[in-house]
């Protein structure tokens, strides 16, 4: 009997990750390519910061986002041989009919449509690289050393031993306010609490020296916003550490606990209470911009098109208001949730709140530890959009849509996959590479701008100006580019082209010093009834300052209306002073000399008679 000897090879197993079917080639990829490339990503959102841009701390990281993006989704389509996840049609569609509206309502902004682009395709990549990636403590890991990077510039900065980026303040890391330091902190402080999870005494102990040197960091920032985010997180995950320890609170614990925050958030609110009143006249004026075009906004740049126009008009309306002496130049509400809808109306609000409700609600079920981090982050981000302004921030920006990604990725019973063949792949492809042609133009002309500007300032203006002319035709959009070409016009003696690019700045931002700019024009060209409407525009539009008054009473004088100069001197003379300085003081003392003056005339005449 003949027996069948079947020698049967063993099969080594093919290990799939992101989608590839690996042997060598996949465990490149997994364990060095992919988290390098996040790393790479991440970091430079943060730390790209050269000095070759006019506005280096958002400029330089927004175009590595962009770039770190274009080459993510180019390398994931080449690299993946299986099908590619994608959330669910509906959510697709969502974030289609974001895209899109946004788009519209920033048509001819290429830098903010190019930035939508970029979000909406990041979210797409890092879905697909969410669903594959099942353990995400190496992501956790590059967190954690981001945040331990950042925490340790800043307290270079406050020792002294590393320039900060702002004069007016000691900690900013590498952005030019506290504000950015302390949102991008917050927001990574729950990878650093995620450490406490293992058994090993070594991680514990790293995520404890890590935790404290990133609240450490947070506190001497000052930012009330981001220590107020950084309690509740603390609070908890300490209650998430008990429960899992077994330890069940009380009703009597739950209420010391909201006890202790309401006056954590008391305590806030009362060590700037000037801060704090300032952004309840800004949120006021907002709510009546919002009231006046609740359902589509008013674009892109409709809060910097119209708020200061709205503050003069309750200046005007109000002047002897409490608000007077804390009113200054405001870009932004301190409230992303406010600065959205005025932007974009309730419309855009809506769809951005379903674009975080609905992964929130698909991954309801998913109790791991991972995820319940993520949503940390999430909140702290989010308590931070109601009282600053952390999505000015390019890394910010990119964390949100991360995280929403993954929290997504973590209810994908319902997404559905694409086959990779020739045509997604070209589709994607030409999207990054129209991407990558986009923002590398604007890298060139916001390059040449900052070359430009440099060579005005030193003393070269009128050489500039045919190269600050032909860069009009490449970033008329930007209304802080139109502010420095109307400036530079102004030195040059061209006042009349200064009032016409002035005027288009003027309708993507309404401004102080713009107006400023304009009275200065107009009194040049002796247009003095023009000059008198801005400088009083801008005296309502921050009443705490002194010089639209005082070049308002030369220009009385100029135009021989010396009660109205008097009148205005006498103004000048008993208003109060913010901050004292030799500029102030040099006014007031001109303008006492104004009254004595006439006071000394008055009472000439009143002898001749």
């Amino acid at each position: 009997m003949y027996r069948l000897n079947l020698r049967i090879p063993a099969i080594r197993p093919v290990h799939s990750y992101s989608g590839l079917r690996v042997g060598k080639r996949g465990y490149c990829i997994r364990h060095i390519l992919l988290p390098c490339y996040l790393f790479l990503l991440f970091a430079g959102a943060l730390f790209f910061i050269p000095a070759i841009f006019v506005n280096r701390f958002t400029t330089a990281p927004e175009l590595w986002v962009r770039a770190g993006v274009c080459s993510g989704i180019a390398g994931y389509v080449l690299l993946t041989k299986k099908r590619i996840p994608f959330p669910s049609k509906g959510y697709i569609l969502l974030i289609s009919a974001w895209a899109a509206y946004l788009v519209w309502k920033n048509r001819g902004n290429l830098e903010n449509e190019t930035t939508i682009m970029t979000l909406a395709a990041a979210f797409f990549l890092f879905y697909a690289i969410g669903v594959r990636l099942k353990d995400k403590r190496s992501l956790f890991v590059i967190f954690t050393f981001l945040a331990v990077a950042v925490s340790l510039w800043g307290l270079g900065q406050f020792a002294g031993l590393l320039p900060s980026g702002n004069g007016s303040f000691s900690v900013t890391g590498p952005f030019d306010n506290p504000a950015g330091i302390s949102v991008v902190l917050v927001l990574l402080l729950p990878f650093t609490l995620y450490g406490f999870h293992y058994r090993k005494k070594k991680y514990r102990l790293f995520s404890f020296v890590s935790t404290a040197l990133v609240i450490t960091v947070i506190v001497l920032s000052q930012a009330r916003t981001a220590i107020l985010a950084t309690a509740v997180i603390l609070i908890l995950f300490f209650i998430r550490l008990l429960k899992i320890r077994n330890v069940r609170l009380s009703f009597v614990h739950y209420a010391v606990i909201a006890l202790c925050g309401l006056l954590l958030f008391t305590g806030l609110i009362f060590i700037k209470k000037d801060s704090t009143d300032g952004r309840l006249l800004i949120w006021r004026c907002s709510a009546q911009l919002i009231f006046r075009k609740p359902v589509s906004g008013y674009g892109g740049n409709g809060f910097t098109a119209n708020y200061m126009n709205e503050q003069s008009a309750y200046f005007t309306r109000h002047p002897g208001s409490k608000y007077a002496m804390l009113a200054d130049n405001i870009r932004h509400p301190f409230n992303e949730f406010l600065k959205w809808t005025v932007n974009y109306g309730l419309t855009g609000l809506c769809l951005i709140l379903l674009l975080i409700v609905i992964p929130l609600q698909a991954s309801r079920k998913n109790n791991s530890p991972e995820l319940f981090f993520i949503r940390l982050s999430l909140l702290a981000t989010g308590i931070c959009a109601l009282f600053s302004y952390p999505f000015n921030y390019p890394f910010v920006r990119l964390m949100a849509v991360a995280l929403l990604s993954f929290m997504s990725a973590a209810g994908s019973e319902k997404g559905i996959t694409l086959r990779n063949g020739y045509l997604l792949k070209t589709t994607a492809i030409l999207f990054a590479s129209g991407l990558l042609s986009a923002s590398a133009r604007q890298t060139f002309y916001e390059r040449q701008w900052h070359i430009v500007a440099h060579k005005s300032l030193r003393g070269e203006t009128v050489r500039m100006l045919p190269r600050y002319e032909s860069l009009y035709t490449h970033l008329h959009y930007n209304d802080l580019f139109l502010y420095n070409y109307a400036a530079e016009l102004n030195v040059a003696g061209q006042y009349a082209e200064s009032i016409r690019i002035a005027g288009e700045c003027g309708r993507l931002w309404a401004d102080y010093d713009l107006h400023m700019l304009m009275a200065d024009n107009c009194l040049q060209l002796q247009q003095h009834d023009e000059t008198e409407s801005h400088l009083k525009k801008a005296a309502a539009m921050c009443p705490v300052k002194f010089m639209p008054l005082y070049r308002l009473a030369e220009l009385y004088l100029k135009t021989g209306q010396k009660e109205e100069a008097r009148v205005l001197a006498k103004k000048i003379v008993n208003k109060k002073v913010k901050i004292a300085s030799p500029v102030i003081n040099g006014i007031k003392n001109k303008m006492r000399k104004l009254l004595n003056e006439t006071d000394s005339l008055n009472d000439l005449s009143q002898v001749n008679k």
